[in-house]
């Protein structure tokens, strides 16, 4: 507008010069015509040299007009021009903008006070399944489920309250196919040129963040049950720092209040004074050699009363290079009162089948205890006949007195071996040799051998290490093996009675092997597990009986009792037991 008035001024410019010089021409001839050619007068030539002047200012001054006039229309179209490719860039911008906010993967809203919809771009519309005219408008609220519309509307209400502050929250909506959607908004409420009031709202969809957290929250929950349950509690220990990290099961069985970490310190404050020292040790050596470690201690509880727990850790580097122990501690009080308990019943049924043994074993026993009572009283008879002499034989009397001694020492330990055998004693484990009770056994049971014409057979390996076991049971479990195997050799008539006790070491396994094999009726295949179940026996011989309580001693000395079928006639039973290990601590 400005350039088309400037180029109409300074064309009304050029208009006026041309007709002031189109004038004085006109006056020229109006002269030339009146005066004549050629005048003499002095006016005549001063109105001329005047028209001249005046014809010639006028061409230099249309000159000026017009280079003026095309500088100006120059400066005028390059101004036009810049003015277009403002226009156009500011189009571009403004396209380039649209599309950022139609297209932005985030949801975008303006709303004003009262939340009715003024805006919202397109991809935020078919996120939530609408076309931008169905929301342009409409409440806000028409986006939220019926639950979270009153927390939108306080969410709103906070913006407007702080102006140009920015505020987030997490919030679910509703898709118009009524699924929903998680996000987080960030609003900040606006005024604009007219003093209307805004808020514009950015939302990013987070449900697939929610659903993780609601999965790994529900994992937790699920983990926390099953620790619960378990009675095994987790935990992380930081050797760097000696922070320790404690799911809520751990604090349960050491009976703190739950907290972001724990010190190691406060742990050693729980465990129960004769177990701090061991514990200690386990820890530094841990903790110095960066190794996974295992242990068992009892804890010592406010109100007196004592847990045991056993815990195992495994060793991990972190990314700085540092060591870090993650393991799990469970509390296996109710697992040893059981333990204690069951270790009770096994000592009142071994005590049962002891005495029930002693019974079948009576007249062994009666045997071995009257060979040398009659040795005792031969020797006394022939000890006063020679003192009866004339001179005394003192010299054979005295070695007659020595056979007597000798012979009541032998009765004497028959008689200790019995007493040990029906005494109900607790355990009392301690290392020994097996070759020497697979001895004392056989001592027992030589009278019952003869009268049942068994051939007894020992392939017994010198020089085996020792076990750590109970000397009672131990005997137990050999003299249930080998009657066993004598009452399964009773049917047998067409061949001999062999019975074999074998004893070796397991190199590859560490062990002592005792077997005791028999060529009687044999051990068929599906029988072969249920020997040792109680009140079993086969109808043949009654193979079985004892052996229950056989296969709970042997478990119990961490060993493995089982049975099988020989290739020939009979069956083989075997036990195994760890060698005893010195402890090294």
């Amino acid at each position: 507008m400005m350039r088309n008035q400037t180029m109409k001024s300074w064309r009304s410019a050029e208009q006026w010069l041309l007709g002031g010089m189109v004038l004085a021409l006109a006056a020229a001839a109006f002269i030339w015509l009146v005066l004549g050619p050629a005048p003499a007068a002095p006016a005549y030539l001063t109105a001329v040299v005047l028209l001249i002047a005046s014809l010639l200012a006028s061409l230099i001054m249309m000159r000026r007009v017009g280079t003026a006039r095309r500088q100006m229309e120059a400066v005028l179209h390059g101004r036009t021009k810049a003015e277009q490719h403002a226009i156009e860039a500011l189009r571009h911008s403004e396209a380039q903008w649209k599309e950022v906010f139609e297209h932005n993967p985030v949801m975008y809203f303006m709303v004003d006070a009262a939340g009715t919809v003024l805006s919202v771009n397109t991809f935020g519309a078919a996120q939530l399944g609408y076309a931008v005219s169905e929301l342009l408008g409409q409440s806000v609220l028409k986006v939220f489920p019926a639950e979270e519309q009153h927390v939108a509307q306080s969410n709103v209400a906070i913006c407007l309250k702080n102006i140009g502050q920015t505020h987030s929250w997490e919030i679910c909506k509703v898709r118009k196919d009524g699924s929903s959607l998680w996000v987080r908004e960030n609003a900040k409420a606006v005024r604009r040129l007219d003093n209307q009031l805004i808020v514009l709202i950015a939302c990013e969809d987070i449900t697939e963040r929610k659903g993780a957290e609601n999965a790994l929250r529900q994992s937790e929950m699920y983990l926390a049950e099953a620790q619960r349950l378990s009675r095994t509690g987790s935990f992380g220990w930081r050797v760097a720092s000696g922070e320790i990290i404690w799911s809520e099961e751990t604090f349960r069985i050491f009976g703190y209040d739950k907290a972001s970490s724990i010190k190691l310190a406060t742990v050693m404050q729980r465990i129960h004074p004769d177990d701090r020292a061991r514990v200690q040790q386990t820890i530094d050596r841990a903790s110095r050699d960066g190794k996974d470690f295992v242990h068992g201690y009892r804890l010592l509880m406010p109100d007196g009363s004592v847990k045991h727990v056993h815990a195992a850790a495994h060793a991990v580097t972190d990314a700085s290079g540092d060591i870090e122990f993650v393991g799990a501690v469970t509390d296996i009080t109710s697992r040893k009162r059981a333990e204690t308990e069951l270790h009770e019943a096994q000592a009142n049924l071994a005590h049962v089948t002891r005495v029930t043994a002693l019974g079948e074993l009576a007249a062994s026993i009666a045997h071995e205890v009257n060979q040398p009572l009659a040795a005792v009283v031969t020797n006394a008879a022939a000890c006063l006949r020679w003192l009866d002499r004339e001179p005394a034989n003192l010299k054979e009397a005295r070695s007659t007195l020595q056979s007597i001694v000798a012979d009541g020492n032998r009765a004497g330990e028959v008689i200790q071996r019995v007493r040990a055998l029906v005494d109900k004693t607790a355990d009392q484990k301690a290392p020994l040799q097996i070759n020497n009770v697979v001895n004392e056994v056989i001592s027992f049971v030589q009278h019952e051998l003869f009268s049942h014409r068994v051939a007894l057979r020992l392939e017994l390996a010198p020089a085996l290490p020792p076990v750590l076991a109970d000397r009672i049971q131990l005997q137990q479990v050999i003299l249930n093996l080998v009657i066993n195997g004598v009452e399964a050799m009773q049917p047998v008539k067409d061949r001999p009675r062999d019975l074999v006790i074998r004893t070796r070491q397991d190199d590859e396994t560490r062990q002592i092997l005792v077997t005791v094999s028999d060529c009687g009726v044999g051990v068929a295949t599906e029988n072969a597990d249920r020997l040792f179940e109680a009140f079993f026996t086969t109808k043949s011989s009654g193979m079985g009986m004892g052996l229950s309580i056989c296969r709970s001693i042997v478990s119990a000395h961490g060993g493995r009792l089982s049975a099988s079928g020989n290739a020939g006639p009979g069956a083989t039973f075997q036990f195994t037991l760890p060698l005893h290990q010195e402890d090294s601590t």
